[in-house]
């Protein structure tokens, strides 16, 4: 007679969401969506693993797939710093929702100012989109000013909006403008 064997996940989401972060850090998307969708079958509603699964489509340039995700965490938790930052992001990249993605950024800092680097970083991104490389140039000042100590990846990510800021500055003639 066969046997039935009845499989269990031996993993807690949270375990899951652990995993996935590893992989993450390796740059293996595949496997991080994986352990992140693992996590959420266990438990749909699992903050960590819907902003990290977010987190990954962001990476892979999906960004309609990262907006649903983060929309989906947000209703979970409507103040959730880094989630409302990250869904910021995703409209300053589309070009949309810009006025939202303000507001996103106002709340992430008002909620969590001891990651003022990341957020106006953020912020710096949305006022290059909206074609104010000074206000630009002044949000990157202050999230240099706030960096305090070095935010893991916040150095690398800076970099590339500092160049931007640069970029678009030289192009309007106003390099060398004062940052109050």
């Amino acid at each position: 007679m066969p046997r039935i064997v009845v499989l269990h996940d031996p993993l807690t989401p949270q375990e899951h969401v652990q995993l996935g972060v590893s992989y993450e850090s390796q740059k293996d998307w595949a496997s991080a969506e994986k352990q992140y969708q693992a996590a959420l079958a266990q438990d749909p509603n699992f903050l960590p693993a819907l902003a990290n699964l977010g987190n990954v489509y962001a990476q892979q340039e999906q960004y309609s797939s990262a907006e649903k995700m983060y929309r989906r965490a947000l209703q979970r938790d409507p103040n959730h710093p880094m989630v409302n930052n990250n869904l910021a992001w995703i409209y300053i990249v589309q070009g949309t929702h810009l006025a939202e993605a303000g507001e996103r950024i106002d709340r992430a800092l008002a909620k969590d100012p001891g990651h003022r680097a990341f957020y106006e970083d953020t912020r710096a991104l949305l006022f290059l989109s909206l074609g104010q490389p000074a206000q630009a140039q002044a949000a990157s000042f202050r999230a240099e000013t706030a960096l305090g100590s070095d935010l893991p990846g916040f150095a690398q990510q800076h970099n590339v909006t500092r160049s931007k800021i640069e970029a678009a500055m030289a192009t309007r003639g106003t390099k060398g403008t004062e940052v109050p």
